[in-house]
């Protein structure tokens, strides 16, 4: 459980990070199409931004990161659930057993 723990917290921080990345590479982008092109609207700058190959395979990339974040998280909260499940049926036993004692 503590392995899955921490694969589903890097993937949750590299998830984090490609997201928080999303519009500083969007505005990477647009700079680059205002200063190659005068007079370029902004508007149109920010379509050209988002319609590069750059930004779609971020986007792809940080799709991937998400999937997998929560692809982990489902593992880990099964895995959790699973362990408490038997430490309830356990002590539901241990329970049984000292009335039984008696």
């Amino acid at each position: 459980m503590a392995s899955l723990g921490e694969q589903y917290a890097d993937a949750k921080a590299q998830s984090w990070q490609l997201q928080e990345l999303c519009s500083s590479i969007k505005s990477s982008l647009l700079l680059k199409a205002l200063s190659e092109n005068e007079g370029m609207s902004q508007q149109k700058a920010e379509a050209i931004a988002k319609a590069s190959i750059e930004y779609r395979n971020h986007l792809d990339g940080t799709a991937a990161a998400i999937q997998k974040e929560l692809s982990l998280k489902a593992k880990y909260e099964k895995t959790r659930s699973s362990f408490e499940a038997l430490r309830s049926l356990s002590s539901l036993e241990k329970s049984t057993r000292n009335q039984s004692e008696y």
